[in-house]
């Protein structure tokens, strides 16, 4: 019960938007690096 009062939380939704934000950016981030490398 705890723990489905954490998730009404706003500071705990914007901890876990952050999380998977940056599950889904940090696989992208390398392939950005490349695209840039190549373009320049």
């Amino acid at each position: 019960m705890s723990q489905h009062e954490n998730f009404k939380d706003s500071s705990s939704k914007r901890h876990l938007f952050a999380a998977l934000s940056a599950l889904i950016v940090a696989p992208l981030l390398p392939m950005l690096m490349g695209w840039l490398t190549v373009l320049s």
